[in-house]
């Protein structure tokens, strides 16, 4: 049987699947009532089907149709586990063989949910002194390999301009702020909104430098790495920066108010969007964002699911107190 005739591909259309969860931060939560913020959550957690399966979907295809894959090729990606685990269940259906590439400071239960996918799927490390996107793009120039490249192909924004950004936009949205990591989410988001003449700010949020959590890079580490076409989107000026601290934090922080237990990229994307709306504020520019009704609407993306992640929240030593809105405000900044 063709690759393109498995069963798989009619089985796992995108259009037809919920990817995203919205939550409203309550008052208490939000240090920017008073202004008439309204702050939502968008969750697309890690569990499958969520909003990386139909972009590693796309990236299969892709490989299938240029005629770049078929059922001898073994596909290499370099991930922090979410790609890797959508890529390699999409591969163990099709009985493809999937090398994850996975750089040494991702969690030990995120791999170990990749490997036991099944037997052809195997995890490596990059070797020293190389990125995980450059020991895959290494790999998957060999005969009889592909290298999809989240990083590089035009899959990746694509499959969140067709499936992802449809359904955050199905509300009203002044500011979007999404974690980056590849770029492909905030590129593609970007390209839906520009597209559909929304006239949304979208907020891309990274690391500081040395601040590095599993799945978001630095600044140096996004010009190193990543060769979508984000520049014709965003400057440099666009990005938030976090620090891992503050990120783990307020993701904990998050589970007392949202209905679901986000993780750091969500953290990293929330402390964004404190940071940004108190930019804002204090320039006097928050008014540029309000919609007819008078209200400016946020709606923060998260990616992540917490659990892989439970040592490192213990080893955090996270705060067990009570905090105000006003209090979060002064979170954003810790290091």
């Amino acid at each position: 049987m063709d690759l393109l005739e498995h069963p798989f591909w009619g089985n796992t259309e995108p259009s037809r699947t919920s990817l995203v969860r919205m939550f409203s931060v309550p008052p208490e939560a939000n240090p920017f009532v008073k202004d008439r913020v309204i702050i939502r959550v968008a969750a697309a957690p890690g569990e499958v089907p969520y909003h990386k399966y139909p972009m590693a979907r796309e990236g299969i295809l892709d490989g299938i149709r240029s005629g770049r894959i078929d059922r001898k090729t073994t596909v290499v990606e370099a991930t922090s586990g979410n790609t890797g685990h959508a890529m390699g269940s999409i591969c163990t259906v099709l009985g493809l063989d999937f090398i994850a590439i996975i750089a040494g400071d991702v969690p030990g239960s995120k791999i170990d949910v990749i490997r036991a996918l099944g037997r052809n799927i195997s995890i490596r490390t990059p070797e020293r002194g190389e990125t995980t996107a450059e020991c895959a793009r290494r790999l998957g120039a060999q005969d009889g390999w592909y290298n999809p490249d989240q990083y590089s192909g035009e899959w990746n924004p694509r499959s969140h301009r067709r499936h992802l950004a449809p359904q955050l936009f199905r509300q009203q949205i002044s500011i979007l702020v999404t974690p980056a990591g590849t770029m492909g989410t905030c590129t593609g988001i970007a390209q839906y909104a520009t597209a559909n003449n929304r006239r949304t700010k979208v907020v891309p949020v990274i690391c500081a430098e040395g601040q590095e959590i599993p799945a978001v890079r630095t600044l140096s580490r996004v010009k190193k790495d990543v060769r979508l076409p984000w520049q014709e989107y965003f400057k440099e000026t666009d990005f938030q920066f976090g620090t891992r601290y503050a990120s783990f934090l307020l993701s904990f922080l998050s589970w007392r108010f949202i209905p679901v237990q986000l993780g750091p990229s969500f953290g990293l994307a929330f402390v964004g969007a404190l940071k940004f709306l108190r930019e804002q504020k204090a320039a006097g520019t928050l008014d540029q964002f309000r919609e007819a009704d008078g209200n400016v609407y946020v709606v923060v993306f998260g990616p992540d699911d917490y659990r892989p992640y439970n040592g490192l929240y213990l080893a955090s030593r996270l705060y067990d107190d009570d905090f105000t809105k006003e209090d979060l405000l002064d979170l954003v900044d810790l290091v």
